[in-house]
C-alpha cells in the first residue's frame, strides 16, 4: 500500500525530478490509497514499477506525458472516492509532443473491470488507439454517467477478430473482459 497525490497538473521541478518522485512513491506498490497522477514524464523513463498497481481508491489522472505505453495492466479496480475536475475517476488528456513523434499510444488497462464511482474522460491524445473500442459502460459503476472518448488516435489496427470489437489493443491477448 502506498499514498497517492492531490497536485493535479501541477507540478515541482523538471520532468527528471517528476520521474524520480514518481518511482520513488509507486514501485512495488499494489494499492494506491488516493488518487495516481502521472503528468510530464518523458518518453525515455522507464515506468514498468507501475505494473504491480492492481487497485486505486481515488482517481487516475494521465496527462501532458509523450511515453509510448502506460504499464498498468494488472490495475483492476479505481473506486474513484476522489473524483477529477468533480467527476472523474479516469482522466487521459494531451498525452503527446506536438513537435515529435512520441506520445501516449495505448493504455493497456486490460485488467481493468470495475470503476466504482466517477466517469471516464479521454481526449486529444493524438496517438492513443483503441479507447473508442472499449465499452466503458461495462466499467463504469454509476449508470447516469456519460464517458466522454474523442479526438484520440485515428490510424489505429483493428481488435482482432476474436474480440468482438471490443479491445484494449491489436492482438487477441488486448479483448476486454
Amino acid at each position: 500500500v502506498c499514498a497517492g497525490t492531490l497536485n493535479g497538473l501541477s507540478v515541482t521541478g523538471d520532468a527528471q525530478h517528476q520521474y524520480q518522485t514518481l518511482h520513488k512513491m509507486y514501485n512495488n506498490c499494489e494499492i494506491v490509497m488516493g488518487n495516481l497522477e502521472i503528468v510530464l514524464i518523458d518518453h525515455a523513463q522507464d515506468l514498468s514499477f507501475l505494473q504491480t498497481i492492481r487497485e486505486v481508491t481515488g482517481y487516475i489522472l494521465i496527462a501532458m506525458n509523450v511515453f509510448a505505453t502506460l504499464p498498468l495492466q494488472n490495475l483492476r479496480v479505481i473506486r474513484g472516492t476522489q473524483f477529477y475536475e468533480e467527476k472523474y475517476a479516469l482522466f487521459v488528456l494531451l498525452n503527446y509532443n506536438p513537435n515529435a513523434t512520441h506520445a501516449l499510444r495505448r493504455l493497456r488497462l486490460n485488467q481493468l473491470t470495475e470503476i466504482l464511482a466517477g466517469g471516464v474522460y479521454i481526449e486529444k491524445n493524438a496517438q492513443l488507439c483503441h479507447v473508442d473500442t472499449v465499452e466503458w459502460r461495462d466499467i463504469m459503476r454509476d449508470p447516469r454517467l456519460e464517458p466522454v472518448v474523442g479526438d484520440n488516435g485515428k490510424a489505429c489496427a483493428p481488435c482482432h477478430e476474436s474480440c468482438g470489437g471490443h479491445c484494449w489493443g491489436p492482438g487477441p491477448e488486448d479483448c476486454q473482459k
